[in-house]
């Protein structure tokens, strides 16, 4: 197979599994994936935020937020009034700083790993395939 062949698609998703996955053990301590801790920390930074907003900002399929968001609510992390904006409860709080605690860690981690050049180069890529849409 050349490199002409090769799938971009489907390496990026093979790419996404892997760090997915790695993100994923660091918070399994915590209770949560890293779906359910990025939203933490985002509501932690900006309470109150739109579930719409919230959707379009993450770039995140409404019904994958809401399950995700149910959870957190099930779990007393997030308040009970959902439609008056997304707060998080005084636990959550502390559960999203307990998250962002591991991210900074592992993304610090993560980001020596790959050195610079990579690193640059996925700011490149991203720009790009943003620029797509």
């Amino acid at each position: 197979m050349t490199d002409i062949d090769r799938c971009i698609a489907g390496r990026m998703r093979m790419l996404s599994r892997v760090v997915t996955g790695l993100y994923n053990e660091t918070f399994a301590e915590e209770g949560v994936t890293l779906a359910q801790a990025t939203l933490l920390m985002y509501m932690f930074v900006v309470p109150g935020v739109r579930q719409s907003v919230l959707s379009k900002q993450l770039m995140i399929e409404k019904s994958a937020m809401s399950r995700d968001l149910q959870l957190l609510q099930r779990n007393g992390w997030l308040t009970d009034s959902i439609r008056k904006g997304l707060f998080l409860t005084d636990e959550g709080q502390a559960l999203a700083k307990r998250c962002h605690k591991r991210w900074k860690a592992l993304n610090g981690a993560v980001r020596e790993q790959l050195g610079t050049d990579a690193v640059d180069g996925l700011d490149l890529l991203t720009e790009r395939i943003l620029a797509l849409r």
